[in-house]
């Protein structure tokens, strides 16, 4: 029977969510190898290419399911929220192991002298950061304003606008790295705008994580969300053709942000509409009631599910190690091939060992 506010597993989400990260492992890795297509590779400024898609799906997708905590609970059929001072010892809690996973990281970096691109986030900056002080500023702009795709908007226009019409955008593009901000003013500011990617996760989330009261409600939600899909198209398009501003994933711009959210949207409504698919050729009774052992999750999806961070911490691991043992610029097809294989198995088997032991980390 219906609960209002309660949240269940969607399948269509679980697998959208390990498909995102499984690439995305696959991807920081394989870049380094001759095998993969230049043309796939991270742009250095301004343009996009399927490895730009990773960090902004990243956050994205952590924006969808992260939504859940400010989601009102209820109570006697009542609904009660949360409060601010709650939800920032909730977003402190959170933000603790990822700063310290990016205080880590950079100590590694630097002990071992590994390579990095300073112009993506900066030189002391990492991914690690962006991810740690999302939690802590959610709550933040959300007590300024509580509707979500408004914050998201405000917040994208107005970065948007320091770059495009005050001297920021050129700042940032060409400053010589003298002092701590100006050396991580690419992780510095761009956290504008992956905070307004999170934000659109926890939008579109707000829409589909709830369960659905009727048929009708889980119908609509594909138009919804379809929506969503055609809103950021339409942003991206008038930005990047019209107003001649190209999308940047080490700014992290607004036209970024747009094509970040229409890619996962889209792969969200593909999914939303294959389960829609399957469940119509159940039996009612079981469409509604639960699925048959067929049906069940794949349990590497749901291995990197419950865990998802920590296998994204072993793929950065594992992937300084391979960049370490191996000049992975010089290795022919057969090598390539044969690393990236090895390497795949070892970055999923923590996860799937973890989730046979019922242990669950992040």
């Amino acid at each position: 029977s219906y609960v209002p506010g309660k949240v269940t597993a969607k399948p269509y989400l679980s697998i959208y969510r390990a498909e995102m990260m499984l690439l995305t492992c696959f991807c920081i890795l394989a870049v380094d190898f001759n095998v993969f297509p230049l043309k796939f590779a991270k742009v250095e400024t301004f343009g996009t290419s399927i490895m730009d898609l990773g960090v902004g799906s990243f956050v994205f997708s952590a924006g969808v399911v992260g939504v859940k905590a400010f989601l009102p609970r209820y109570v006697d059929g009542k609904p009660k929220t949360t409060s601010l001072s709650y939800q920032l010892k909730a977003g402190l809690w959170t933000a603790f192991p990822l700063l310290a996973l990016g205080v880590a990281r950079l100590v590694l970096t630097e002990s071992v002298d590994y390579q990095k691109h300073v112009s993506e986030y900066g030189t002391h900056w990492n991914f690690f950061f962006t991810l740690g002080f999302l939690p802590i500023f959610v709550p933040l702009g959300l007590c300024v304003y509580s509707d979500l795709r408004v914050t998201s908007t405000v917040l994208l226009a107005a970065y948007q606008a320091m770059l495009s019409v005050t001297p920021l955008g050129d700042w940032l593009e060409n400053t010589d790295r003298t002092d701590l901000v100006s050396a991580n003013r690419e992780g510095i500011l761009s956290f504008a705008g992956y905070l307004a990617i999170f934000l659109m996760g926890m939008s579109l989330g707000q829409e589909i994580l709830p369960d659905a009261r009727t048929f009708k409600e889980r119908r609509m939600r594909l138009v919804s969300v379809l929506g969503v899909w055609a809103t950021a198209c339409i942003s991206y398009l008038l930005l990047n053709f019209v107003l001649g501003v190209q999308p940047s994933r080490r700014f992290a711009n607004a036209p970024y942000c747009f094509w970040v959210a229409g890619f996962n949207s889209a792969m969200i409504w593909l999914y939303m509409l294959i389960e829609e698919d399957v469940d119509s050729k159940l039996p009612p009774e079981m469409a509604r009631a639960g699925r048959p052992k067929g049906y069940d999750m794949p349990a590497i999806v749901e291995a990197v599910n419950i865990n998802s961070l920590t296998t994204f911490l072993v793929a950065n691991l594992l992937t300084g190690s391979v960049n370490m043992l191996f000049e992975t610029l010089l290795c022919g097809s057969v090598a390539a091939y044969s690393i990236l294989a090895g390497y795949t198995l070892l970055f999923m088997l923590p996860a799937l060992l973890m989730y046979r032991s019922g242990v669950r980390l992040r």
